[in-house]
């Protein structure tokens, strides 16, 4: 033990001890720098190892060579003291104070760390540093001239730091590849593409060629354009007011509210008009996934208005079976139109003749997945009967902006009556939450029913005050004059229902 406290002096164990303490410590403390610690670790026991081996040769005829050893190994703890400084300052402090630099900055302080390091090394070993200066300037044009392509890639790599062009977490297009950036370091940039794919662009390349850096223009946007065909037996001011009104109603998810989606038409086709959805992207992570968003949103709201997508043209040709068939599921739909009315509890005064007459006003309205078939507040003068798939019934307290499901619906529910029959707001929000197809029957066309027979209207009162006066009195617990309560609700809903039909 005295021998070696002879070799190495107190003052290297102490360095040493404190190294491996501190390497020790943030092992421990932060886990994703162990490969670089590990490293630290092993360049100090080299380094131990060296000044070993010198003080052993010190007497020997190889003086020059030992001091040639000690000097590689006191440089060999002057790097390893600078990692695990680094590690301590800039994994565990900077992130304990919310503060953060680059990779790349952090490699340059490092880097001048080193080189002021190893200047100290070689001055305390009484070596001319004038020297040893002039030496290195002409070791580093050599170097410079034969590493043209190297040292292009790191001065490109400042550039871009000191220039601020685009950071990690920016999405960027360059020649035929785009991503996002993760990395910029000293040689190359690291960009990952929407498949997965980690991309190695040199930094030299960034420089010379064009690079587009997305969604920097407008609040980390990008602009996008769906198109779609329209047959020409629609007019374009029907076509656009219906998308228009359709995105402004319920934007679907990664699409922007501003700037504020619109329809516009892009050209005409011998048979159809091309439109266009113009929209600003705000998950610039999946273009794909909200571009097919948007298609089914306007595949969903032109069915819902009776308004075709075009095809391209095909020969079609029917034969008498086909006619039969086609014949009889029409009739199918008939059926299937009547049946759904004769569950509607306020449609029960009609008569079957009225009941076949309304089934023919009844229009298809299908939803897509995650779409609202009504709003919470929005004015109303349609009812929807669903006939396959399901609804949440959603319902929000007065200024507040959060949710709750109330109720779940499905095949042969109805919602809106209310709205149909007096114009009232809609009370919740319905949200499809699978596809849902459903008929909708409008003012319009319930006008016509009513006009021919107006004494409905007193039926159909009396049933929506007698169910509104039961969930009243199951809400509150009433328990007064229910026939007087009754008589007035009826009266109040007759009032409305003429006023909003004008009978």
């Amino acid at each position: 033990m005295q021998n070696i406290s002879a070799l190495f002096g107190p003052w290297i164990i102490g360095f040493y001890a404190l190294l491996f303490l501190l390497t020790a410590l943030l092992y421990r403390a932060v886990p994703g720098a162990r490969k670089r610690l590990g490293g630290t670790a092993l360049m100090a026991l080299f380094s131990i190892a060296g000044i070993l081996t010198a003080r052993v040769m010190g007497g020997s005829a190889a003086g020059h060579l030992s001091k040639l050893i000690e000097v590689a190994a006191r440089m060999l703890a002057m790097a390893a003291a600078i990692n695990a400084v680094g590690v301590l300052g800039f994994s565990l402090v900077m992130p304990k104070l919310r503060t953060r630099v680059s990779k790349f900055v952090e490699d340059l302080i490092l880097a001048g760390a080193y080189l002021v390091g190893g200047l100290a090394v070689i001055s305390a070993s009484g070596a001319d540093l004038s020297g040893v200066l002039a030496t290195s300037a002409v070791v580093t044009g050599v170097v410079a001239f034969s590493l043209q392509d190297t040292l292009g890639n790191v001065i490109g790599g400042m550039v871009l730091h000191l220039e601020d062009t685009f950071k990690p977490g920016d999405w960027i297009e360059i020649e035929k590849f785009a991503g996002i950036v993760r990395e910029v370091r000293w040689r190359q940039t690291s960009i990952e593409t929407l498949d997965g794919d980690m991309v190695i662009v040199p930094n030299i390349i960034l420089m010379k060629s064009p690079v587009m850096v997305q969604g920097r223009a407008a609040n980390n946007t990008r602009w996008r354009a769906v198109p779609f065909n329209v047959y020409y037996d629609r007019s374009p001011g029907e076509v656009e007011a219906v998308v228009n009104q359709a995105f402004r109603e319920d934007l679907p998810a990664g699409v922007a509210p501003t700037p504020v989606p619109y329809c516009g038409i892009k050209d005409f086709q011998p048979n159809c008009v091309v439109y266009e959805l113009r929209y600003y992207l705000s998950d610039l992570s999946s273009p794909g996934g909200t571009d097919s968003r948007v298609r089914s949103k306007i595949f969903y709201s032109l069915s819902r208005a009776g308004i075709k997508l075009s095809v391209h043209n095909r020969s079609l040709v029917l034969s008498e079976a086909a006619r039969d068939a086609a014949d009889r599921g029409l009739q199918t739909e008939r059926e299937r139109r009547l049946d759904a009315l004769r569950e509607v509890e306020v449609f029960e005064p009609l008569t079957e003749a009225e009941l076949s007459l309304l089934s023919g006003k009844l229009k298809s309205a299908p939803f897509s997945s995650g779409e609202k078939i009504t709003v919470q507040g929005a004015a109303s003068d349609c009812l929807y009967i669903i006939s396959s798939g399901g609804a949440e019934v959603q319902v929000s307290a007065a200024g507040s902006g959060s949710y709750t499901v109330v109720k779940k619906l499905g095949p042969g529910d109805v919602l809106g009556e209310m709205g149909l029959l007096t114009g009232e707001p809609r009370t919740a929000t319905v949200v499809a939450s699978e596809e849902v197809n459903c008929y909708r029957l409008d003012r319009d066309s319930f006008r016509g029913v009513l006009a021919s027979r107006p004494e409905i209207a007193e039926a159909i009162a009396a049933i929506m005050a007698k169910r509104r006066l039961e969930l009243s009195a199951a809400r509150e617990k009433l328990a007064g004059d229910a026939a007087a309560g009754l008589k007035s609700e009826e009266q109040n809903l007759l009032s409305r229902i003429r006023d909003f039909f004008k009978l």
